[in-house]
C-alpha cells in the first residue's frame, strides 16, 4: 500500500547511506531520537512494499516514508496509515514512559482498518513492563542478533540489543526480513498461578516418593 515517492529507497539492505538524504538534517549528540540504522529498515521495507508513514522521523537522516512526522508534527497526534515505520524516541526520564506512550498508539493504529502493518524498533529490555505489556503482545518480535547495529551518526552505538515488534497484518514475506535479521517469536503463552501451582504439587509428590528429578 506504499505510496510512491522518489524520496523513498529500500534498495541493497547492505548499502550505508540509505535513501534520500534529507537536506538541513543534523543529528544532536544529546538527541532523545536515534537514526535507524539501514542494515534494519531496508530489508523490512522491501518485505511491505514501501513504508507509507514514518511518524517519528526526526533523527532520520533520510526519508524512509513519504509521510513523516518529526516531534515538532507531533506523529502521535495524527491518524496513520498503510504500512507504517516507528522508531520512537527513546525516553531519558527512566521510566519508559515515552515507549509506552507510543507503544499504545501503534497497537492502537494497528487495529484501524486503514492500517496494514506497524513495524517498531525498541531496545529488548526484557526487564520492563512495556516490554512485557505491549512488546510481547506484537503478532511477531524479532530479537536483533547476534551483535549490536550501530545507528547513524556518531556517537550513537547501543549498550544494548534491539528488538523489531510487528504489529497488525504480519505476512511470510515480513516475517523472513525479521528472521534476518534475528530470532523471531510469534505468539507466547503466559504460565498463570493455576498452572505454576499445579506443577509445585507435582514436584513437591516427586520429592516425597523419592522419584528422579533431573
Amino acid at each position: 500500500m506504499a505510496n510512491e515517492s522518489e524520496d523513498v529507497d529500500v534498495g541493497d539492505s547492505t548499502a550505508t547511506d540509505g535513501g534520500s538524504v534529507l537536506q538541513g538534517h543534523r543529528q544532536e549528540t544529546e538527541d532523545n531520537e536515534y537514526a535507524t540504522p539501514p542494515e534494519i529498515w531496508r530489508p523490512l521495507a522491501r518485505a511491505t512494499g514501501g513504508f507509507d508513514v514514518d511518524p517519528a522521523s526526526g533523527a532520520e537522516p533520510v526519508s524512509i516514508a513519504p509521510i513523516r512526522y518529526t516531534e515538532a508534527e507531533d506523529g502521535l497526534s495524527k491518524a496513520w496509515e498503510g504500512s507504517v515505520f516507528l522508531n520512537p524516541p527513546w525516553s531519558s526520564n527512566g521510566d519508559g514512559s515515552a515507549k509506552e506512550t507510543w507503544l499504545r498508539k501503534a497497537r492502537n493504529e494497528a487495529n484501524r482498518a486503514k492500517v496494514d502493518v506497524v513495524v517498531v524498533v525498541l531496545p529488548a529490555d526484557t526487564s520492563a513492563h512495556w516490554f512485557h505489556d505491549h512488546v510481547l503482545a506484537a503478532e511477531a518480535v524479532c530479537l536483533v542478533g547476534p551483535g549490536r547495529i550501530p545507528f547513524v551518526g556518531e556517537d550513537r552505538n547501543p549498550s544494548f540489543q534491539l528488538a523489531v515488534a510487528a504489529f497488525g497484518d504480519v505476512d511470510r514475506d515480513l516475517v523472513d526480513a525479521l528472521e534476518t535479521l534475528g530470532a523471531v517469536i510469534r505468539g507466547h503463552t503466559v504460565v498463570d498461578d493455576t498452572t505454576q501451582a499445579s506443577l509445585g504439587a507435582i514436584d513437591e509428590a516427586s520429592t516425597v516418593s523419592g522419584g528422579d528429578r533431573r
